[in-house]
């Protein structure tokens, strides 16, 4: 999980994110099963005004897995991370929205206070994770405080960083070794290919 900044929220939300959260929460509270829908704006939903501005920020990449590039038989999604179900108010709060691969967006409706962000100012990779390079499987630090490997256990299951990886983390890491010279966001898994293994 590769940390970045968070740009600005986009003019689009502000002053409207606060009204719409309360509209779902309303629609939720009169019935559980009530399917939510983006609102739009200016003729265009939501979601795909936003899927530009939250693409640029991790470079195309899933904000979660950092894979790339992000297209069929994975689709551009918005991730919610405290899921809209149960914090029915965040549903459009910028800093709950995050550009997603399919995968990532299987954590569904799962949630713990204790999951990364990699947007947090206390978040570092290094401090949460570290790679094995033999499987390319993203692990727990096991040098981190308890408290901090739980964190990264959560987030690895909760976000599946781990499940049906391995194997393309080895292929890229392989790609990026024939190709040296080419510019890191190129790659999936930044990561792991960007620094060699000790």
């Amino acid at each position: 999980m590769r940390k970045f900044k968070r740009a600005p929220a986009p003019e689009f939300l502000l002053g409207k994110w606060e009204l719409w959260g309360k509209e779902w929460e309303q629609r939720r509270a009169e019935s559980s099963t009530a399917c939510f829908h983006w609102h739009r704006v200016e003729g265009e939903s939501v979601n795909r005004k936003l899927l530009p501005v939250l693409k640029a920020q991790v470079q195309d990449h899933c904000s979660f897995c950092d894979n790339y590039p992000i297209c069929p038989p994975s689709y551009d999604t918005v991730e919610h991370f405290r899921p809209k179900t149960l914090f029915p108010r965040e549903a459009y709060r910028w800093e709950n929205l995050y550009y997603c691969c399919d995968c990532c967006q299987g954590k569904g409706d799962e949630f713990d206070e204790v999951l990364l962000q990699p947007d947090a100012e206390d978040y570092a990779f290094d401090r949460f994770f570290r790679w094995d390079y033999t499987r390319g499987t993203l692990e727990a630090n096991e040098l981190a405080s308890a408290e901090d490997q739980h964190r990264a256990r959560v987030t690895l299951k909760l976000y599946r960083l781990n499940a049906g990886h391995p194997s393309l983390r080895r292929w890229e890491l392989r790609r990026r070794s024939l190709m040296p010279g080419e510019p890191l966001d190129d790659f999936a898994y930044r990561d792991f290919v960007g620094s060699p293994p000790p």
